[in-house]
């Protein structure tokens, strides 16, 4: 279980940064000059947060807030995971060397409910991870920058980053939930016996090469012994999604569970409310189904999972029999 001292610190620590940038909005906002510091004002200091953020006044111990900074482009080595072709890329907003910038994310422990305050405190996060996604022009930059993340307490855990398998040839995009052991070994996800599935129902359901599809996870990170993905971990990992499916550009999205289903659809509902019709996202065709790992403990559902599979396929045009029996499961790997 994660030390509370270093949750309450890492939290005071985004709170900290958050101060300080509206700080530093309202002296350049304000047509008076500041109080110099030590000096007795009327009211409150200069550079103080502003009363009433999530319910109090945040303080902090740090001086005067400086102006902003523009991120420095930083070259990192690419990742032993990176696609073939790909090469390194600029990080925007990355630290000398590629050294990781620290996290600011509250460690949080498996099933312990998060608190209000810890998720406010991650969405003031995101909104910088997504500003850095969005800086990236290309994958590969993205990719990088992906590799270079330490949001949250996974950084410390993780072998490696997994970010996508596949070309996007086809305009179909998989999303799973997070990476898991032999994934972060090898950094591309599905590898294990749930991607043998995957792979059954990609080439011989979908009559598709697998490298032509595009594979990725909610999560670039592996949870520790598999667990499911927190909140705080989604909200701070879902930019770098976001990104990727719009620089990959997929027509179709098939969220592979209920945690890739919930984001992509942005809805609360379960997956057996969400799964057996087509939804549409800024323009694109989403149809959820099970995730392969529910499926190698649930075969009887796989009937149900070719029926989705054959509505994301007529999206994309493709005219296929069933196979026989439906995609099998395979045999358990060493």
């Amino acid at each position: 279980m994660p030390d509370p001292r270093e949750e309450l610190a890492a939290l005071a620590a985004a709170l900290s940064a958050h101060a300080r940038r509206s700080a530093w909005r309202g002296r350049r906002k304000s047509p008076l000059p500041p109080a110099p510091q030590g000096s007795p004002a009327t009211g409150p200091a200069a550079g103080a947060p502003p009363t009433g953020f999530l319910g109090t006044a945040a303080r902090t111990s740090a001086g005067p807030a400086e102006p902003p900074r523009a991120p420095t482009p930083v070259t990192v080595p690419p990742s032993p995971a990176m696609a073939r072709g790909e090469t390194a890329a600029k990080v925007p907003g990355g630290s000398p060397g590629g050294a990781p910038a620290p996290s600011l994310a509250p460690a949080e422990a498996p099933g312990r409910r998060v608190s209000r305050l810890a998720l406010e405190a991650a969405e003031i996060q995101a909104r910088d991870i997504r500003a850095r996604a969005q800086a990236c022009g290309d994958l590969a930059s993205l990719r990088a920058a992906v590799s270079n993340c330490t949001a949250c307490s996974l950084c410390r855990t993780r072998t490696q980053t997994v970010f996508m398998d596949g070309t996007g040839k086809v305009p179909v995009m998989f999303v799973g939930e997070a990476p898991g052991a032999n994934e972060d070994l090898q950094g591309v996800p599905f590898v294990g016996r749930a991607g043998a599935l995957l792979t059954d129902i990609i080439t011989k359901g979908m009559g598709l090469a697998r490298e032509d599809v595009v594979i990725a996870n909610v999560l670039k990170c592996r949870p520790p012994d598999n667990r499911d993905p927190s909140d705080v971990e989604k909200i701070l990992c879902t930019p770098w999604l976001d990104r990727q499916i719009e620089l990959i550009g997929p027509r179709v999205l098939i969220p592979l569970g209920g945690h890739a289903a919930k984001h992509l659809l942005r809805s609360d509902s379960n997956l057996g409310g969400l799964r057996g019709r087509v939804h549409e996202r800024d323009g694109r065709k989403v149809v959820p189904t099970f995730h392969p790992a529910y499926l190698l403990r649930s075969p009887s559902e796989k009937s149900e999972c070719w029926k989705d599979i054959q509505l994301a396929m007529g999206e994309l045009g493709i005219s296929r029999k069933p196979p026989s029996g439906g995609p099998s499961a395979p045999s358990p790997r060493a």
